[in-house]
């Protein structure tokens, strides 16, 4: 059998390209810095550090910005990335609607459209998501030639390596995976990311979880999903399903969930449970403010109403409230168990009712969890917000579209 000798400047390449990538990626998760800071960083020499950074801004990554505090003689210069050097999209799809955003490398929002597209396992879907996202970018005179990118966070079981969503099959012909089907319509590279964990990463890289290296997310939305962070790396599980804690069974009683099992926690603590509970206690002659806020159309009734009830005093919507907080608490405490967080970040649709949604969710952890667990944990209400999960995806994309530019 012949032997393939590398050849020496093959090993020099690999060498740079890595400390290309890992420069860029710091500069994303860090902002400015130096050319001493990045030769100690990467164990580099100053005048390789210094040829790497000549070449990357040759190639428009990397502009100076400025200088920094000199502790003795000139001050250093700094070097950051080009934020204009490309524009990435963001297609955040749910079960209500679905946004897409216009990010420059510095994540910044540059254009954002929110579209009354609601995600059904049908092809017809993507043929609206198509038709919306060019009419998007024509409209706002974005070049697809000027985007690096496209990154997709959705719900369902999702294994990003394959591009697939198996809850989702039959949005595309079958044995086509949902990413191939995006890359062949806008001839770019595509990432496919689950929901939950999308908003893991950004809680993780801009949120409360930052420099945490133990974390759980839990996010509440028309389903429930649980981020898992150990050692400071989201944790995918074997094919990249880990977290669905909203598909474990806790009424065996209970109500059909849209998985085809019973009793699921989403059953009774998702979004959709939330507004067919109120609907249940109007019908039944509950005293709410409720139905005059949609103007006794229970059709229009959303989370949103619920939580603005709520903020008002609403005594039915508290409870409603307070009846899903405790439940996912007693869900999360397993969790605890499980995973020994340091911190709990509560985020989707509901936390925007903030305490009345935290609240009863500490009180069921500190009841059903051994105490042991408690001392060093704390739980907040996501700061980001929904924005959590476009950064998370943007970071995702970020890091996929670096590592194969200079693999």
């Amino acid at each position: 059998m012949d032997l393939v000798v590398e050849e020496p400047n093959s090993v020099i390449d690999i060498r740079k390209n890595r400390i290309r990538s890992n420069l860029l990626l710091h500069l994303y998760q860090s902002g400015d810095t130096s050319i001493n800071k990045m030769a100690r960083l990467f164990h580099a020499s100053i005048p390789s550090a210094t040829g790497i950074v000549n070449e990357l801004i040759r190639e428009g990554w990397i502009i100076e910005t400025g200088t920094g505090p000199a502790r003795a003689g000139r001050p250093p210069v700094l070097y950051g990335l080009n934020a204009k050097k490309y524009l990435t999209l963001i297609m955040d799809i749910n079960r209500h609607d679905t946004q897409l955003v216009i990010f420059d490398l510095h994540n910044q929002l540059i254009l954002k459209r929110k579209v009354d597209i609601r995600l059904d396992d049908s092809s017809t879907f993507l043929d609206q998501l198509f038709a919306a996202s060019d009419d998007f970018l024509k409209s706002n005179n974005i070049n697809v030639s000027k985007l690096w990118g496209i990154g997709v966070s959705m719900p369902g079981l999702i294994n990003s390596s394959q591009g697939i969503n198996l809850t989702y099959l039959n949005l595309t012909p079958p044995g086509v995976p949902l990413v191939s089907h995006l890359k062949k319509h806008f001839k770019l590279p595509v990432c496919l990311f689950n929901d939950t964990k999308a908003t893991t990463i950004g809680e993780h890289r801009f949120g409360f979880a930052r420099e945490k290296s133990q974390v759980l997310t839990i996010n509440i939305d028309w389903g429930v999903g649980l981020g898992i962070i150990i050692n400071g790396e989201v944790f995918n599980g074997a094919s990249g399903f880990a977290g669905e804690l909203g598909h474990i069974q806790v009424k065996p009683d209970g109500l059909l969930c849209h998985c085809g099992k019973i009793g699921c926690l989403d059953t009774i603590t998702s979004a959709i449970a939330l507004i067919r509970r109120a609907k249940e206690g109007i019908n039944s002659g509950k005293a709410t403010i409720l139905s005059q806020i949609v103007n006794n159309n229970l059709d229009l009734l959303d989370t949103s109403h619920i939580i603005e009830a709520v903020h008002a005093g609403d005594e039915f919507s508290i409870d409603l409230l307070s009846t899903v907080g405790t439940e996912l608490g007693k869900g999360l405490a397993t969790a605890v168990h499980l995973f020994n967080p340091e911190v709990i970040i509560v985020g989707g649709l509901l936390a925007e009712a903030g305490p009345f949604i935290s609240n009863p969710i500490e009180q069921a952890i500190n009841k059903y969890c051994l105490s042991d667990f408690k001392n060093s944990l704390s739980i907040h209400v996501s700061k980001l917000g929904a924005k959590a999960r476009l950064l998370g995806t943007q970071a995702h994309l970020f890091e996929h579209l670096i590592a194969k530019e200079f693999s």
